[in-house]
């Protein structure tokens, strides 16, 4: 039985920590598996296989000297345990991970994998392009999460097609059933029925999720008349900043953040509209995750992962203008990159084209009972097409050492 080593940074907060956990679930059925992190403090996703923690967690606000100090610690735990256990193939998440896979390289195989648009993320100056260069080089595969993703190694960054392929992310529609099942807390429950129609959004609070429009559009809402609630859920940075501007706009009693949940799927199975408004993704599960629940999903078409999601059938780099009523929800037109709050609140014309277009879009997922329905109907068949079954069989024939785009 070959012996696969799954590496991340931890096990919390995040869509590449979710897939990483999702991957050692199904893969510790059929191979020898074992999930190794940098950190294992506050782990809140399920794994399978056996847990091994390095123990080396991220150094904040340090400086270079001590950042590659870190680094190289991480590299010297690795190989020791690559090489007690007897690691047949190691796949590594994210790009701090992607390195200390390849530094640590024994008699292993390396697999890489990247779950955003990396111009987007980390821009193209010539030591980003190097550093994924070195990775593709480097790694016998440069997995990518969507095909956006794939056409911006290729174009900004010079990586040889062969380096590259595609494999989307996956959900467990079972388990993710059970979860939704679970009993909310009563003040949570409570923050539901005091209102009619419900928004959720989860991901981390971070500039890019741009969570701020959402508290835009719930005031825009409020202000028709309309009684409908907020539930963002997730924990980072922005979370002061966006209570601040809840309480400007009157909406405190009208947001519910009840931080990091180990289970968010009961509050999407209770909410009337799933909403996601990033200035840029991978591939967003959290799109996914929500169909599964039944419920509806809103996003804005940020070039990258919503529309292979919602929009299938379409060229992936095409863009919406204005509403585009995709086949599996309904994408809006993107915020310009340049867009912050200030932006919406001094009227500039295209920051404020593309709130009214999200808040139109989440209007009428709410209350258009025809759009809705239509929408409500095709859940279930949207997931299916990123579910284990389907997925799988392209981890097993790269673990196998076939193409898995074959």
């Amino acid at each position: 039985m070959k012996k696969v080593a799954i590496l991340i940074q931890n096990l919390h907060n995040g869509g590449a920590e979710r897939m990483a956990s999702n991957l050692s679930l199904r893969l510790s059925k059929e191979y020898q598996l074992y999930l190794i992190v940098f950190d294992g403090k506050d782990a809140i996703y399920p794994y399978g296989g056996s847990m091994v923690r390095l123990y080396v967690p991220p150094l904040e606000k340090a400086s270079v000297a001590r950042r590659i100090i870190n680094v190289l610690r991480r590299v010297r735990k690795l190989k020791y345990y690559k090489k007690k256990l007897k690691i047949d193939i190691t796949i590594s998440h994210l790009d701090g991970a992607n390195l200390v896979n390849i530094l640590s390289k024994k008699n292993d195989r390396v697999i890489s994998v990247y779950h955003s648009i990396a111009s987007r993320e980390t821009g193209t100056n010539a030591v980003n392009r190097l550093f994924q260069r070195f990775v593709a080089k480097h790694s016998e595969k440069y997995i990518m999460v969507s095909r956006p993703a794939v056409e911006d190694m290729e174009k900004n960054y010079g990586v040889a097609p062969d380096r590259l392929s595609c494999i989307y992310n996956f959900v467990d529609p079972e388990g993710i059933r059970k979860q939704m099942a679970a009993v909310m807390p009563k003040k949570d429950s409570a923050f539901c029925r005091a209102h009619d129609k419900l928004i959720v959004h989860m991901g981390r609070l971070i500039p890019l999720k741009g969570q701020y429009r959402l508290l835009y559009s719930l005031a825009a809402l409020r202000e028709e008349g309309k009684n409908v609630g907020l539930m963002i859920l997730g924990e980072g940075e922005k979370r002061e900043e966006l209570t601040e501007l809840a309480e400007k706009l009157g909406l405190s009693d009208h947001l519910l953040m009840p931080g990091e949940l180990a289970n968010p799927f009961p509050y999407v199975h209770r909410a009337d509209v799933f909403a996601l408004c990033s200035d840029y993704e991978g591939l967003p599960m959290v799109l996914i995750e929500s169909m599964v629940c039944g419920c509806p999903v809103v996003s804005c078409d940020m070039r990258s992962g919503a529309r292979e999601i919602l929009a299938p059938d379409t060229d992936v780099n095409a863009v919406a203008e204005g509403l585009e009523y995709a086949k599996y929800g309904i994408l809006t037109e993107p915020f310009p990159d340049w867009a912050m709050a200030e932006d919406q609140e001094n009227g500039k014309e295209e920051a404020v084209k593309a709130q009214d277009l999200l808040t139109d879009a989440i209007g009428k997922m709410l209350f258009d009972e025809e759009i809705r329905g239509r929408y409500l109907a095709v859940c279930e068949e949207a997931a299916e097409r990123f579910s284990p079954e389907t997925i799988l069989p392209q981890w097993r024939a790269l673990i196998d050492g076939t193409d898995p785009q074959e």
